[in-house]
């Protein structure tokens, strides 16, 4: 197959093309491996777990946002073109600026502050799951039309990750991060669902987000509003 690399090189991209043999079986990240070995060794991209849990091996595959070590070859066609994630600054090759991502994440304070006396165990709803199981790949974040027009935008995974705080009876500081939630402009997500058709894990950020409005606007802490749908993948 023609495997097309977007690789940012001397503070601007070029693109090298590659020839390479696949087997069935094999992922994207195979492939990446495959051209670093065989052909050339000073290309750059991240991975670690392969096994889709560590969330680093981001990349844009064929314009969508995927995790390399998690994507079939095969499900790709017979050209596939490989580029950095988009909404993050890129450092060299394939490997963008992660940082940002943990920004979003302290801006929101999304971690626990627990009450003083115990609580029972907590009862886990569908959607608290999900919030749960957030790897923090930032394949959301890199979807977001938001963060063209808006770099205080708080993004669809801080969102995300935010919601299991507050529905946890555990922490104390509820309220405090529902106002968080408002000044991180989350009224300006246009429920376009990118975020929710490219996460690995099923969380549905987009879902998420929506339900935390809610609870904003029953609270009276947001407007009733809406903004133009930017679309879909």
């Amino acid at each position: 197959m023609l495997v097309r690399l977007k690789l940012y090189r001397d503070d601007d991209f070029v693109i090298k093309e590659f020839i390479v043999p696949t087997e069935p079986g094999q992922t994207l990240l195979d492939v990446l491996f495959y051209i670093k070995e065989e052909y050339d060794p000073t290309i750059s991209f991240r991975s670690m777990c392969r096994a889709g849990i560590c969330g680093t091996c981001g990349v844009k595959a064929n314009q969508k946002p995927i995790l390399a070590c998690k994507t079939a070859i095969k499900d790709l066609g017979e050209e596939v073109l490989v580029e950095p994630l988009d909404n993050m600054r890129p450092v060299k090759d394939l490997v963008v600026e992660h940082s940002i991502l943990i920004e979003r994440i302290k801006k929101l304070k999304v971690w626990y502050e627990p009450l003083q006396e115990n609580l029972q165990k907590l009862e886990m709803s569908p959607f608290l799951l999900k919030s749960f199981d957030c790897i923090a790949c930032g394949l959301c974040d890199s979807s977001c039309p938001i963060f063209v027009s808006n770099s205080d935008f708080g993004g669809p995974m801080a969102f995300s990750r935010a919601y299991k705080l507050l529905q946890d009876r555990r922490h104390s500081k509820a309220e405090e991060r529902l106002l968080l939630l408002k000044d991180a402009h989350i009224n300006l997500c246009t429920h376009c669902k990118n975020c929710s058709i490219v996460c690995p894990m099923g969380v549905m950020p987009e879902m998420l987000i929506k339900l935390e409005e809610t609870e904003l606007l029953k609270r009276g802490m947001l407007s009733q509003g809406g903004v133009a749908d930017f679309g879909f993948f």
